[in-house]
This record gives C-alpha cells, sequence and structure tokens, in this order.
C-alpha cells in the first residue's frame, strides 16, 4: 500500500434509466443498467487489490444496496458526491483529496480497459512532476484524470459527453501552463458499438457472458 496516493472512482446507482442513456436506446433499459453493475463491481474489484487507497464516490448519495455491497465486500470507503454538475463533483472530490498534499488520480466506473497497471502508470507520471495526466478516451472524453495540484478551470463549462471534452480540457490545462501528459486511449462503454467491441475482445467477453 502507498499511503496518502488514493484512486477516486466515480459511480451511479446502477438503476434502469439513471444509467447509460444512449447504450439504452439499443439493449433497453434494464439491460444497460445491468452492463453498468458489472462494469462498476468490476472496476472496484480491481482498485481492491491495487497498491494505492481508494473511494467510492456515489451519485446521487450512498444509499444504494449496490454501494453497501461494494463497501461490504471490496472495504471501499463511500463518499456522496457533491456539486450541482459533474465537473463540480470532480473538482470537489480532487480538491478535498488533493489536502493532503499526495497526488490524486479519478475514474470512471463504466471502462472495462481502465486497469490497475494503467493507473499505475499515471501515478508513475505524476511522480516526475507533471500537473496533471489525463487518460484519453476514444470518443474525444477522457477516463482517467490525475493531479499533483487542481484548478476549478479545468472543469467549468465543459461539454461534458461530447466529443470535445478532452481537448477543451487540454486547452485549460494550456492557459494555466501546466505542465501534462496524457496516457494511451482507452474505450468506455457508451453506446452499443462500444459494447459490442468488448463482446467480441477475448479477454473481455466472460464479463458479460451471463
Amino acid at each position: 500500500m502507498r499511503p496518502g496516493e488514493i484512486i477516486l472512482c466515480f459511480c451511479k446507482q446502477p438503476e434502469p434509466g439513471m444509467v447509460k442513456s444512449r447504450l439504452a436506446a439499443d439493449l433497453g433499459q434494464e439491460l444497460a443498467a445491468t452492463v453498468y453493475k458489472t462494469m462498476a463491481e468490476h472496476t472496484v474489484q480491481a482498485l481492491s487489490s491495487s497498491e494505492h487507497e481508494y473511494a467510492l464516490y456515489c451519485f446521487p448519495d450512498t444509499q444504494h444496496a449496490f454501494f453497501e455491497h461494494c463497501s461490504d465486500r471490496y472495504h471501499a470507503p463511500l463518499y456522496r458526491q457533491e456539486g450541482k454538475n459533474l465537473g463540480e463533483r470532480m473538482f470537489h472530490a480532487m480538491d478535498t483529496h488533493l489536502g493532503n498534499g499526495h497526488p490524486v488520480v479519478l475514474i470512471g466506473s463504466d471502462c472495462p480497459e481502465l486497469g490497475t497497471g494503467y493507473i499505475n502508470k499515471a501515478f508513475h507520471m505524476l511522480s516526475t512532476g507533471k500537473d496533471v495526466i489525463l487518460g484519453p478516451a476514444t470518443d474525444g472524453g477522457y477516463a482517467l484524470i490525475g493531479a499533483n495540484r487542481i484548478d476549478g478551470l479545468l472543469f467549468q463549462d465543459i461539454p461534458w459527453g461530447t466529443c470535445d471534452v478532452l481537448q477543451q480540457t487540454l486547452a485549460r490545462i494550456k492557459t494555466l501552463r501546466w505542465d501534462y501528459a496524457c496516457l494511451p486511449p482507452v474505450r468506455d462503454i457508451d453506446t452499443f458499438a462500444d459494447y459490442r467491441y468488448y463482446l467480441a475482445h477475448e479477454n473481455y467477453r466472460q464479463l458479460f457472458a451471463s
């Protein structure tokens, strides 16, 4: 365990109609919620074997059977996401934990490719003095953001859920004149095409077999 360095995993209640609306357009709300729940538990299970501390940031609150299950089975500390929008919630979480003087990595819960090895690379790059590390997603967003310091500018008025998220975030980092680096791109699951990609991938097919 590497004390002080922490991974923050953002997760929503895996309820039909509350998650993965684009995926639900093809799979239906029930199956889309099941897929999301499977991905989220896969992520938390991986984090439980990490050399870093980790915590689950829950939306809209921590009072859900899935979150309680993660807390009981994987010993995941639970926090409520605080803020009026995603940007505010991300900033609040990172700013809170950066107060201890150690780097923080924030990830989503819908990217099977985002394992502990990938996260460890982010922490290594932060240890070299980079201010911010991003893990780009193939859809133009990002699946990971790590930081040694943070500024609300990185999260204000970002068009979340669009193909412009990464580029606008990079523009904000350059405005701050911070040193940054990007990891190799990964693919999260937002659409039916993403889902089919993982079903065809031998390393991940079994994850969704049931």
